[in-house]
């Protein structure tokens, strides 16, 4: 009995140290197996195999390596497991997660083992979660303290990289050639190198530049870095005018058969070449035959882009210049390069609408007169500022002049061409004497205040006689002196004196808005006068303003050149939904006094951003999925049904987004043709030339610009 008694504390000693001993074996394992997992996954990363991090092994080893800091604070192992976990969370997009725990180590451990590489990876997560003057400051303690070159070499990449992407060119120099001459492994000081020549490259030292890139050459490059090295090495030559030194490196990259799937872009740089050596003929031929044998669109596109130019700079044929600028856009419509070549096409695409010369007579009206000068000044813009062609846009404003004495513009065009005569041709005195001659012709005109600027005269005893002054003076009496009586002579001045000017509607706004406010008379009297108002000035922004506050509905903004166009349409609506609903158009009409179809087709025209646009009234240059009457509407009783949709159309064209405004009662009809819509592409420069002349506004999100289009569905010949 004594024995048993006795030996009963032995047993629960052995018990407790196999328990412990098994916890041990428990907790070891786990961390040895996060290890395991962290080392594979990190043997990987740095042998590089493959682009994508073996992120299931970095998962394993922090599911791993949570359990030993969780349950195993106080183990030898902890500030390893930490160590773990914060590279695991790096190499997962876990930054915030990574930077918890290098900062515990370097708080908790300060001599660890783990302690320099936590303090890099400590920087490079605050890189990552955008604290950027944090991880430099990090960085920068790396690189000053005596730690080992590689700690050291990453650091100061790190901030040879960000002292170049800020263009503080002098600063990343001082750490990439650290990195060079002593820090980096060869790998590091080729990228050092290449950064070095960049700086100067962008710093315009071509000549230092050159110099750097060829180092290179001699720094065992991989194929890519010796690409750009020699590829950068021509564009220095060619700014040091050195076009056959420049020539001859691209050679030794065409020579190379590595390179091979490039030479169409390195053509295009030999072109370049030509160009620089005044031989445009040697140049022409090189990118027309990258443009006939490139297989890369986007190398085509290049190829096209730089004929446009030739032959609009070079050889003056803009005809021909639009077709290149055409073919480069329908081959390459991401490039800066082809939205250039779309504007450059729209721009000539509009000497057709622009150039036509309106002759008008005796009989023709002050509207008619005003619209052919108008379209003068822009066929003069046009020259001027976008096509680079001065000496015809001084023709275009001449010919105004002389033309359309009498339009609205005439006073603009001699403005204008002031000022072409003081910056292209450098003559005060003639630019000038226009100025004081157009004074003397238009005293009262809108643009007497620009002339007076350019000449220096406003405010003096000239600056008198214009609408805008009395406007000014106007709001100056209303608003700073609380003088209504001289305010409303000053607006009804400019009403009695000033009937062309575009101030005119302002100050009959004005004048109903002051009775209004200050001398209501109670009665219908300022309802009728905004009434008036609004169908006086249906386009004015100012007639939304007036309808408001008589609380009726807006006159619709002309969407079309005259307002038989919009009833015309709104008929059609009509005609064609009331045929669908089995009653007449006519009889619809009698009964909402067409109101209700009018504001329908306000609404088709009115965009989701709330902006107003216009009709495309053209067909596709392409529709991938054609329309096909189904079955489900043999037994439609008309032989056409007309769809409005809102098209959102990108810069190429593309139909990105759609509304149905107007369905037909069939559903699949609705369906079809929704499919149909969202395959098509419209002529791109037809496009930019509906935005340019309209001033439509881009969509909310950036994607392109609004259009109402007009589908109409037939019935097949053979069911009617």
């Amino acid at each position: 009995m004594k024995l048993g008694m006795a030996r009963k504390p032995a047993i629960l000693i052995l018990l407790l140290s196999a328990m412990a001993v098994s916890c041990t074996s428990v907790y070891y394992n786990t961390f040895f197996n996060a290890k395991k997992a962290f080392n594979e996954a990190e043997g990987k990363r740095q042998a590089k195999k493959g682009a994508v991090l073996d992120k299931k092994m970095y998962e394993m080893a922090i599911e791993k390596s949570l359990k030993v800091v969780d349950n195993h604070p106080k183990s030898k192992y902890y500030d390893d497991a930490l160590y773990v976990l914060g590279v695991s969370y790096f190499y997962t997009a876990q930054y915030a997660k990574a930077e918890r725990r290098f900062r515990e180590i370097l708080a908790n451990f300060e001599n660890s083992k783990f302690a320099d590489d936590a303090t890099l990876y400590l920087a490079k997560s605050k890189l990552q979660l955008g604290e950027v003057e944090d991880a430099m400051e990090v960085f920068q303690e790396i690189f000053q303290e005596k730690a080992q070159k590689k700690y050291k070499a990453e650091a100061a990449i790190a901030l040879g990289k960000f002292y170049f992407e800020n263009k503080e060119f002098e600063q990343s120099l001082t750490y990439m050639q650290a990195v060079r001459d002593s820090l980096g492994g060869d790998q590091e000081k080729r990228e050092a190198q290449m950064y070095i020549a960049d700086s100067q490259f962008d710093r315009f030292k071509f000549a230092d530049a050159l110099a750097a890139y060829l180092q290179i050459l001699g720094m065992s490059p991989d194929t890519d870095q010796k690409y750009r090295a020699l590829y950068q090495s021509a564009l220095c030559s060619y700014r040091l005018q050195r076009i056959a030194a420049g020539q001859e490196y691209l050679d030794r990259l065409m020579q190379d058969p590595i390179y091979y799937d490039s030479i169409g872009s390195i053509n295009l740089v030999i072109a370049e070449g030509y160009e620089y050596d005044g031989d445009v003929e040697l140049a022409e031929d090189v990118y027309r035959d990258v443009a006939d044998k490139a297989e890369r669109k986007w190398v085509k596109g290049q190829a096209y882009y730089r004929l446009g130019l030739i032959y609009q700079f070079d050889y003056d044929s803009l005809t021909k210049a639009k077709e290149f600028y055409d073919e480069c856009v329908n081959n390459d419509r991401s490039s800066e390069s082809s939205r250039d070549a779309l504007q450059r096409s729209t721009d000539i695409g509009k000497l057709a609408t622009f150039s036509k010369a309106i002759k008008v007579d005796s009989a023709a009206s002050q509207e008619s007169i005003n619209d052919a000068a108008y379209s003068q000044f822009l066929l003069a813009e046009l020259y001027w500022f976008q096509l680079d062609k001065p000496d015809s846009a001084i023709a275009e404003l001449t010919y105004l002049i002389d033309s359309f004495p009498t339009a609205y513009d005439a006073p603009n065009a001699m403005v204008s061409l002031s000022q072409m005569y003081r910056d292209h041709r450098s003559d005060t005195a003639a630019a000038d004497s226009i100025l004081h001659e157009m004074l003397n012709r238009y005293p009262h005109s809108d643009y007497v205040p620009e002339a007076l600027d350019a000449l220096g005269l406003k405010g003096t005893a000239a600056d008198t006689g214009y609408a805008e002054l009395y406007l000014h003076r106007a709001e100056d009496y209303l608003f700073d002196k609380k003088d209504v009586d001289s305010a409303r002579a000053d607006y009804q001045y400019i009403v009695d004196n000033f009937p062309e000017s575009r101030h005119y509607t302002q100050a009959r706004f004005n004048l109903i808005w002051l009775e209004e406010t200050y001398d209501n008379p109670g009665d219908s009297t300022v309802y009728y006068a905004y009434r008036d108002f609004v169908d006086s000035f249906p386009e004015s922004d100012l007639a939304k303003e007036a309808s408001a506050r008589i609380n009726v509905r807006a006159a619709p903004r002309r969407i079309y050149a005259d307002v038989d166009r919009i009833a015309a349409d709104s008929a059609e609506l009509a005609a064609a939904e009331e045929a669908q609903e089995g009653g007449t158009a006519t009889q619809a009409l009698n009964q909402s006094q067409g109101a209700s179809y009018t504001d329908k087709l306000q609404n088709v025209y009115v965009t989701p951003d709330g902006d107003t646009t216009v009709l495309i009234n053209v067909d596709p240059i392409q529709t991938l999925e054609e329309f096909e009457f189904p079955t489900e509407a043999y037994s439609m009783p008309d032989n056409a049904v007309i769809l409005y949709f809102q098209v959102l159309l990108d810069f190429s064209g593309e139909v990105v987004d759609y509304n149905l405004k107007t369905p037909s009662t069939y559903d699949e009809i609705n369906t079809r043709a929704q499919r149909t819509i969202a395959s098509m592409t419209f002529d791109p420069t037809m496009v930019s030339t509906l935005v340019s002349t309209n001033n439509l506004p881009e969509a909310r999100d950036g994607r392109g610009h609004w259009f109402v289009y007009k589908y109409i569905v037939e019935k097949p010949e053979f069911l009617r």
